[in-house]
């Protein structure tokens, strides 16, 4: 568990980078995409922990999210998970390092009508245990539109998912769905909420397993979250949050986070 303490050590850094330069508010504290993009040379970058329960075990993650603003319309999103730890009730346990996400953004559409953006995500296959992930690269797009309705911001999500297939399995592309919304309490606080949806495209469970090959986390059916949470602004120019998911299985998660935007 030595990776641990590495995690605390970037936090901090994140914290002193934080305050020593200049920084706008705007965290990825969402799963659900925003049509808000960055400016141009603008960086955002933020670290969170994840801890999940369930009556199968505990789960832990540590992601990152590096995020550019290329230009005023285009987006580059970077998001490794650098820590992952499953610890089943019954089973095996598996610790290491999780997929790798690419997201480009572009902005279709300033907001008068809702804004609109167009992304494209790429899941690269960085996880070296099969109960992490499945080996496979999967390939998804989006359709994002945010738009603001007095003191709340929503924003809704549209995408399609190839997924890859590990050997001995054949997993059913997916269809999802989000949509969200931030309320501002005051300048510093923020309250948000969201509901994710995502079906298989044959619907019900995905498809079973060949004897003897891994389990994928791909390899489901239906699934749904909701998520509500809190953010504040710190005169430092840090932003925290902490958010509470239950997904329709009855899983419980805990999302604490921090977030940093300079230019």
């Amino acid at each position: 568990m030595h990776e641990l303490p590495r995690y605390l050590k970037l936090t901090a850094a994140l914290v002193v980078v934080g305050g020593a330069l200049p920084c706008s508010m705007s965290a990825q504290i969402l799963e659900t995409e925003t049509a808000r993009q960055l400016h141009t040379g603008q960086i955002e970058a933020g670290v969170g922990y994840e801890f999940q329960h369930s009556h199968e075990g505990d789960e832990i993650a540590i992601p990152l999210t590096f995020e550019i603003g290329v230009t005023n319309r285009l987006g580059l999103l970077v998001e490794p998970v650098p820590y992952t730890a499953i610890r089943p009730e019954v089973g095996t346990s598996a610790t290491g390092p999780g997929d790798l996400e690419i997201t480009v953004s572009y902005l279709v559409r300033h907001e008068s009508a809702p804004a609109v953006a167009l992304a494209a995500e790429e899941k690269i296959p960085t996880a070296r245990n099969s109960l992490i992930g499945t080996g496979k690269a999967d390939h998804t797009a989006y359709i994002i539109a945010s738009k603001m309705l007095g003191r709340f911001d929503a924003h809704l999500n549209v995408g399609y998912t190839v997924v890859g297939s590990p050997k001995g399995q054949s997993l059913q592309n997916r269809v999802t769905g989000a949509l969200a919304t931030e309320f501002v309490v005051t300048p510093a606080t923020t309250l948000y909420g969201e509901i994710l949806g995502s079906t298989a495209t044959g619907g019900g469970e995905g498809a079973p397993a060949t004897p003897g090959s891994p389990a994928a986390p791909e390899a489901s059916g239906d699934e749904i979250f909701g998520t509500v949470g809190v953010a504040h602004s710190l005169r430092t120019g840090t932003k925290l949050s902490f958010g509470v998911t239950r997904d329709n299985v009855g899983a419980i998660q805990v999302r604490p986070g921090i977030t940093l935007w300079f230019r």
